[in-house]
């Protein structure tokens, strides 16, 4: 029987220390990486692939919930959530069914958590697992309010987005293109889907093929054939397209 591959993400050194004692005990189980916060986390879980996630809520910058979002959501490991007292997240681990570790916990409770562990990562309670944990995610970014950051894969490396940096989106064949400054990030999403998840009161559609950040609009130029030309902070333009003006209006408080 394959041993289960198991990866702790936490941002506490004697956290870090107390799994690792805590996993050498236990019987078919090998630990195949580490990460101290949530960035490491995210690229070193890309490169391992574990059964079994060990991940720590609070951490810094980039927190647990974060590190799961930019993860294929078809490779989601089994996952036991580390976290000091937090009466919501405890709850919304509870309603979906998802085990996690209160800290400071003893080995009797980790034992407990294990013992779960194993029976998801058998082939039959995988998926059962990997779904509660896609609702978990879900159920947040609704309570939580809008995506901040996207996880963009690009030469083996992955990098964090932040969207409040990125000046307008635009559609790239069945992909999208965040441009940021300088910068272009290609993004494995449709504009729908990735839509879907923007902030409607910073992110608006302005065409079927753009979606500007309205804190980087510097003007509309009303042209002489009635047509509408959005002018970002930097210079660049966009066409506002008819079918997307109402919305654009009511967002930016113009009459016009």
């Amino acid at each position: 029987m394959k041993p289960i591959r198991a990866f702790v993400a936490d941002d506490e050194p004697l956290a870090r220390e107390w799994l690792r004692t805590l996993l050498s005990e236990e019987p078919g189980v090998a630990l195949v990486g580490e990460a101290r916060d949530g960035r490491e986390a995210i690229a070193k879980l890309a490169e391992t692939r574990p059964d079994l996630l060990f991940l720590d809520v609070q951490m810094p910058e980039v927190d647990g919930f974060e590190v799961l979002r930019a993860l294929d959501p078809e490779t989601l490991p089994v996952v036991i959530f580390v976290t000091a007292y937090d009466a919501h997240a405890v709850k919304a681990f509870e309603v979906h069914a998802l085990d996690y570790l209160l800290k400071p916990f003893e080995r009797d409770r980790f034992r407990v958590a294990m013992e779960r562990a194993r029976e998801q990562c058998a082939p039959r309670g995988g998926g059962a697992a990997t779904r509660r944990l896609v609702e978990l995610l879900e159920s947040l970014a609704v309570k939580t309010g809008a995506l901040d950051r996207v996880a963009v894969k690009a030469n083996g490396v992955i990098k964090l987005v932040r969207l409040k940096d990125v000046d307008f989106i635009e559609a790239t064949g069945r992909y999208v293109t965040l441009h940021a400054g300088k910068e272009h990030h290609l993004v494995r999403e449709t504009m729908n889907e990735l839509e879907a998840k923007l902030n409607p009161a910073v992110f608006a559609r302005v065409h079927r093929s753009a979606i500007v950040n309205l804190d980087r609009v510097k003007e509309l130029k009303t042209e002489s054939h009635g047509e509408v030309t959005i002018v970002l902070q930097d210079g660049r333009t966009l066409r506002w397209s008819r079918s997307y003006r109402e919305r654009l209006e009511a967002l930016l408080g113009s009459g016009g």
